[in-house]
């Protein structure tokens, strides 16, 4: 059934107000969050050769070279075009840590060369990483290191993976509706833990006592085909760091991402799933650091079965709920029902590279001198981080950091290239409540590190003290999306 709503008898007195009327027939809709145009998903494997190096741990026990898969690793393509003669805006998901590290730049390496084979500007393509602790550290700095050897080749594997997988998005893209709705997943739990030995330090774990700034808002994303309703893809935009496996694991593994898209996959007959991950700095799960791959399994299937509820919960593509009129029945009853409306097809993209207040840092010289005397392999590693850091932002005033904000339809995707604390994607979906917003972290990320929130800067906390960034960076950061955000709606 289509068409406008009856009007309901308790509305058509003519003493009421025309525009009154007006008013409470716009509040007689439960407005979904859709676009339409031609959108495509694809996918390839990217799960890397035997004895990679990676995944490692400051706490492993072994020499950081990969010995086996617990589940495929995958670049997984979502592209967007209002119509055929746009360029495509393209979304690749990537099961990873990160795209690359400060020395190497290898994800600008591959974004500049995907977006040239594409002939997108780099404004149309984000990298978006999983940050999976599960995965190889495929970065040129690292050949030395065991399985070393094998980046190389990885790093042409992987970027052949991204290219393809893009290409074959955009080649059978579709008219398609997207749909998001949020639900609810307590999965992730917040993970600043005052040390109960040492209050004066916080150790990264979870903290039973502080739940009320955990985020269980999980996004949920269909793609309809326009011409039968089947779904041809799904996406999952959910906050929580990947880090079930420790120390001990020697597989190359997506962690929890992998057993959320069993089960997503296995109830939509295979559609692909893509996961984009938020805002997930001071998240992780509950249980975490484990050698056990059924424990990431089963955080996985808690992520899966709560994104699969939402989606059952969703109303057909192209339709939304409207109030049709009372049905007496004792009680006075309120008749809703789906019916069909015009979508919104309306798009913009706004991209740009921000300046963020940094703090002071070691100079090169001065850590090369630590790691001279350091003998720890724990110790090494993180000054090999902070010298990664320093060659990066010396001669730097601010911090170069990637702003995107993607407008279409009602959705609005609005991505950065740090790890964030979750405040911030609480904060980006309230200042635009009529949207659904997904808040995507770790994209094109050279893993320069956290922002905290400003109360957060000076404590003896991991986040706080591992990044460069200084006091004023969230701050900074929030208004720069806000106002990107904004812009894009405006067009």
């Amino acid at each position: 059934m289509t068409g406008s709503p009856s009007r309901p008898q308790w509305l058509s007195s003519d003493s009421l107000d025309e525009n009154l009327l007006g008013s409470l027939s716009e509040n007689l809709i439960d407005q979904p969050h859709e676009a339409r145009g031609l959108i495509g998903i694809a996918r390839r494997d990217i799960t890397p050769p035997f004895g990679i190096y990676g995944p490692v741990w400051g706490f492993s026990t072994h020499d950081g070279s990969s010995r086996g898969t617990h589940k495929p690793i995958f670049a997984t393509a979502l592209v967007f075009s209002p119509q055929a003669a746009s360029k495509p805006m393209v979304i690749v998901g990537v099961d990873l840590g990160t795209t690359g590290d400060l020395t190497g730049l290898e994800d600008e390496w591959i974004r500049r060369d995907v977006s040239a084979q594409l002939d997108i500007p780099l404004s149309h393509l984000m990298l978006a990483s999983s940050h999976t602790h599960g995965a190889p550290w495929a970065y040129r700095s690292r050949v030395d290191f065991p399985g070393g050897d094998l980046i190389e080749g990885y790093l042409n594997l992987l970027k052949r993976g991204i290219l393809e997988a893009s290409r074959e998005a955009i080649e059978t893209a579709e008219n398609c509706i997207i749909t998001f709705k949020s639900g609810r997943c307590d999965l992730a739990k917040n993970r600043n833990l005052a040390d109960p030995a040492n209050p004066s330090r916080y150790l990264t774990g979870f903290n039973p006592a502080n739940q009320s700034i955990a985020d269980d808002t999980v996004m949920v994303g269909r793609i309809t085909r326009a011409s039968d309703n089947s779904i041809k893809g799904t996406v999952i935009n959910y906050a929580c760091h990947p880090t079930t496996l420790g120390g001990e694991n020697r597989l190359v593994s997506p962690d929890f991402i992998g057993g959320m898209r069993d089960v997503m996959e296995a109830h939509t007959d295979g559609a692909i799933c893509l996961f984009l991950q938020g805002a997930s700095g001071d998240l992780a799960p509950a249980f975490q650091y484990v050698e056990d791959t059924s424990i990431a399994d089963r955080h996985g299937h808690q992520l899966g079965f709560a994104g699969l509820s939402t989606l059952t919960g969703m109303y057909p593509a192209g339709q939304r709920l409207e109030y049709v009129r009372p049905i007496e029945s004792g009680a006075p009853l309120a008749y809703w029902e789906p019916r069909s409306y015009q979508i919104p097809d309306n798009h913009s993209i706004n991209y740009e590279i921000v300046g963020l207040p940094s703090k002071d840092w070691p100079s090169v010289g001065e850590l090369d001198r630590q790691l001279e005397v350091e003998s720890d392999f724990r110790i090494r590693e993180r000054l090999i981080r902070k010298k990664t850091i320093a060659n990066f932002t010396q001669g730097k005033n601010e911090i170069p950091t990637q702003v995107f904000a993607w407008a279409f339809g009602n959705l609005i995707f609005v991505a950065i290239s740090c790890e964030m604390d979750v405040a911030w994607q609480k904060e980006v979906r309230a200042a635009f409540p009529g949207y659904s917003v997904i808040a995507i972290t770790a994209v094109n990320y050279s893993a320069i590190g956290y922002i905290v929130r400003e109360e957060l800067c000076d404590l003896n906390l991991y986040q706080a003290w591992q990044p460069p960034y200084g006091k004023g960076s969230f701050d900074s950061l929030l208004k720069h999306c806000i106002r990107l955000m904004t812009k894009s709606l405006a067009k």
